[in-house]
């Protein structure tokens, strides 16, 4: 796994690759507050897709068309001639990059796709209460997003989560802070990728998605300041409000392990008994 910042994963077993959510070019705060267009940086999505293994990339999968998770999604694709998956809303971002239709994939909840070992089932879930205790920029794109344009203009457009199977093991990838109820009854999986900016209630979000997905190991996500540049390292987002939610979830230990990626640095995850050590750091 490799970790880009804010919920953007690269998961590989060295044949098969998925990539959810990159998001590298990290728009300043000041353009996204005062409306500014965003042009995504092609360059520095090349190279991280060159850096990635652009050859193993079988697919580009958005978890809801934000702007952090969607705007460089469709670069990515066409990089490495893969398709772009996601909500009706995430396609009219792939209309709006020149893909062209036949890579583009648009999935309703419950769907469930494969990818050589791996097999992925998207699950209905809630955006976090993000911006002062509300959803930032709900509804729909619903004609072609061209670049550049405003943090506004890339719509909520529907959220999953990602149920990811293999034969290492079961993977979710939760990249939004919000849960619908009983959306994981009769669900276990290995491995969480947590996105914990914007959540509501710590407790309640841990006992409805952590504690109901018995996860073994929760990998907080989402996290980062997605402001700044990749190359200034890791940095904690304003107001993310981390050391609350480790303190919170370490009540749990004897359910589940917490552990930290590294930013930007690939790292083996399953089998579970090598869980990102000695990598990774531990709070």
């Amino acid at each position: 796994m490799t970790w880009l910042g804010t919920a953007g994963m690269f998961i590989t077993d060295g044949k098969t690759g998925i990539l959810i959510d990159p998001y590298v070019s990290r728009f300043g705060m000041s353009k996204i507050v005062f409306g500014s267009h965003l042009k995504p940086n092609c360059a520095l999505i090349r190279k991280w897709a060159e850096k990635l293994g652009r050859e193993n990339i079988m697919a580009v999968i958005v978890s809801h068309s934000h702007f952090d998770h969607v705007a460089d999604a469709p670069y990515f694709a066409i990089e490495a001639d893969a398709p772009l998956i996601g909500t009706e809303s995430t396609m009219n971002v792939g209309r709006g990059a020149g893909m062209a239709e036949n890579k583009l994939i648009a999935v309703k909840p419950g769907r469930t796709m494969r990818f050589g070992d791996f097999t992925v089932k998207f699950i209905e879930s809630d955006h976090g209460p993000a911006f002062l205790g509300r959803v930032p920029y709900p509804g729909t794109i619903d004609q072609p997003l061209i670049p550049p344009a405003a943090a506004g203009d890339y719509r909520l457009g529907g959220v999953f989560a990602l149920l990811i199977t293999h034969p290492s093991g079961t993977i979710l990838h939760h990249g939004s802070a919000g849960f619908k109820k009983e959306m994981y009854e009769g669900i276990a999986v290995d491995v969480i990728f947590l996105g914990i900016s914007g959540r509501g209630d710590t407790d309640q979000y841990l006992e409805n998605v952590v504690l109901k997905t018995r996860a073994r190991l929760v990998i907080p996500v989402h996290f980062d300041n997605f402001f700044k540049p990749l190359e200034d390292g890791m940095s904690f987002l304003p107001m993310v409000k981390f050391d609350e939610f480790y303190r919170k979830a370490d009540k749990y230990r004897s359910a589940f392990t917490i552990r930290t990626m590294p930013f930007c640095k690939e790292v083996a995850i399953l089998p579970i008994n090598a869980a990102i050590e000695p990598h990774g750091a531990t709070r």
